[in-house]
């Protein structure tokens, strides 16, 4: 079999490992999916429907539909031997989802959602298959809230002028927040800040300096994205609010030359117990950053340097590799190569050329991010078919970045780090003999995961790779 057949290598493994690999006889075209060409915008509470698309159709009984998020299992609806399946659905998606069935057979895979909450936003795959022909297309959702009416208030003197402040909550997305004269013109703002509560909404604020015989007259008004309506509110100040400007002023500067001598006299007081303490603190923290660099050294710096080869029979068919076997990308359409047992497939995985089964290495990979990415090592004997899990106990040790962010895959389920920053740049360090894999951010000099006790069974392992849409990963020497 070819692996640029007609299959689309993108297809989450467990999916492939219920296909055969035959076309059914009579289907003249291949099946192609299409949703949107742009983002669905729907209010928050309202119902909305995703809009997908495919063809040819067919009899309803004949399609199976799939609509998932960031991954194939749990999904958001299945449509499956001409009925709805509900086994695994997620579970904030129960009752709320609807697929227009009647359709089917004219080539429409739709799917209602009802309720629309706002962690429904985000992007939606729509997979539909049809014996062992199958394609998918992405579905954006951005649900938005509209907010109150702003309220516009008059805070105190400041410059000269009056500091007036509009507010508004209950708002998303993130929302902007405008100035404006009698004429429509946009005024700049003093500042700006924005907070989200515990559901998800965000209130936001601007802040103005009103003076007499200038903007006197203004409107305020909040939008959470460009050009749809928002939320208004008009003030006029009359004259006579200006007569303490100037004076509140000068109390201000009396206030502020008090609070000046203040200062200077608690300075001189406590200056030789601030010295001390400042050198106290210097010290500590030279003992911190070397005791940080020791600890770096002992664990991040293997005996050997290794020059990483990817090699070209175990990578999957969409991956494609330098001449030199030092970058990888995923390309957008699949290679006319044949599947050989080597290689990896339908998970777009490739190994390093060269294994080992005693000492320490290590190297280092720079990543281009769009689509997720996952590095580490693999034993030799690793499942190259079917439905592959990133854990230990299916002979991977790897770390990477997914929807959520960074993550090891450990076992049984993933340790995720909402702290970390995912870096650009991963050394990866292997020690065969203490059983040990371990992960550190160039970027910022630390390491932040090890496998301690990673049971090779004596097995040869080798560098392992995986490559989400668009992402490409360089190996470093």
């Amino acid at each position: 079999m070819l692996c640029g057949s007609p299959i689309h290598c993108s297809l989450p493994a467990f999916v492939i490992s219920t296909l055969v690999f035959q076309v059914p006889q009579g289907h003249s075209a291949p099946l192609t999916v299409t949703g949107p060409p742009g983002p669905i915008t729907v209010a928050k509470g309202e119902d909305v429907v995703l809009p997908c698309s495919f063809s040819p159709g067919q009899n309803a009984q004949d399609t199976e539909v799939t609509w998932f998020r960031e991954q194939f299992l749990p999904f958001v609806h299945r449509y499956k031997w001409g009925q709805d399946q509900y086994g695994e659905q997620m579970v904030q998606y129960q009752g709320r989802t609807e697929l227009g069935k009647d359709g089917l057979a004219k080539g429409s895979a739709d799917l209602r959602l009802f309720r629309v909450q706002l962690s429904d936003t985000g992007n939606y795959t729509c997979f539909v298959q049809r014996g062992s022909d199958y394609d998918d297309a992405l579905v954006e959702l951005q649900v938005t809230a509209s907010g109150s009416a702003p309220l516009i208030a008059l805070e105190r003197y400041e410059h000269g002028g009056i500091r007036v402040a509009c507010r508004s909550a209950g708002w998303y997305p993130r929302p902007r927040v405008l100035w404006h004269d009698p004429h429509g013109r946009h005024l700049p703002s003093l500042s700006e800040n924005a907070t989200q509560d515990k559901n998800g909404l965000f209130a936001a604020e601007s802040s103005i300096i009103l003076t007499r015989g200038g903007n006197q007259e203004l409107s305020c008004s909040v939008q959470h994205l460009p050009h749809t309506p928002g939320q208004g509110s008009a003030l006029y100040v009359s004259d006579p609010f200006f007569q303490c400007a100037h004076s509140w002023r000068i109390a201000l500067g009396v206030v502020l030359v008090i609070v000046a001598a203040l200062l200077i006299i608690t300075v001189c007081l406590f200056k030789i117990k601030e010295e001390q303490a400042q050198e106290l603190e210097r010290q500590e923290a030279a003992l911190r950053e070397r005791d940080e660099e020791i600890a770096w050294r002992r664990h991040a710096v293997p005996i050997e340097e290794v020059n990483v080869v990817l090699d070209p029979d175990t990578a999957h068919c969409q991956l494609v590799l330098s001449d030199n076997g030092k970058r990888v990308k995923q390309a957008y359409k699949r290679q006319d190569i044949r599947d050989t047992p080597e290689r990896f497939y339908p998970w777009r995985c490739v190994l390093g050329r060269e294994g080992f089964t005693s000492g320490r290495h290590y190297w280092e990979v720079w990543v281009e991010d769009a689509g997720g990415w996952a590095v580490g090592v693999s034993r030799e004997d690793v499942r190259r078919k079917d439905n592959i899990e990133f854990k230990p106990e299916e002979g991977i040790w790897a770390v990477g970045k997914q929807a959520v962010g960074l993550k090891a895959f450990t076992s049984p389920s993933p340790t995720e780090f909402p702290e970390i920053k995912a870096p650009r740049r991963i050394r990866v360090s292997l020690d065969y003999e203490r059983q040990r894999v371990a992960f550190f951010s160039v970027d910022e000099g630390i390491p932040f995961f090890v496998f301690p006790w990673a049971l090779f069974g004596g097995k040869k392992v080798h560098p392992w790779f995986w490559l989400g849409p668009g992402t490409h990963l360089e190996i470093w020497p």
